[in-house]
């Protein structure tokens, strides 16, 4: 039996026989919560490339009800939505009993902000300007 006997084998006439993913698994989602249209646009780019589907929402509060909805595999967040701190937003999150293993990111936030998510299991923060190399490091890090 081979390694990847659980996915199926198609067989053309005239192709190679080719591996193809399991259609039953799911992509992974992302719940994204920003204000800032520059790295809006770099963090989805980069969340699509790594295989997310994202919901994209405009508030701490609207994220709070996205991620509550749809159970998601990582969070997005700018330091200072239009309603909320990242920090409060954050303690929401941590106060549902399915949300508070869900990774988070945090971009925009300061040096001194960094130093206070360290100590926080499944949060890392990411200064501005914002790097795609850095975000993914970031993503790959807390999600695989």
């Amino acid at each position: 039996m081979h390694a990847r006997s659980h996915m199926p084998i198609t067989r053309s006439r005239n192709k190679p026989a080719v591996m193809q993913k399991n259609p039953a698994a799911r992509k992974r989602r992302a719940v994204m919560a920003d204000t800032d249209s520059v790295s809006s646009h770099l963090c989805r780019e980069t969340l699509e490339r790594l295989g997310f589907d994202i919901e994209r929402v405009d508030s701490g509060i609207a994220a709070l009800v996205a991620a509550r909805g749809c159970l998601p595999d990582l969070i997005l967040m700018d330091f200072q939505l239009r309603d909320v701190s990242a920090g409060e937003a954050i303690g929401w999150l941590r106060s549902h009993r399915e949300l508070k293993v869900v990774p988070v990111v945090v971009v925009g936030v300061t040096e001194e902000s960094k130093l206070s998510m360290k100590e926080l299991p499944a949060i890392v923060g990411l200064g501005k300007p914002l790097s795609q190399a850095a975000l993914e490091k970031a993503v790959r890090g807390l999600c695989g």
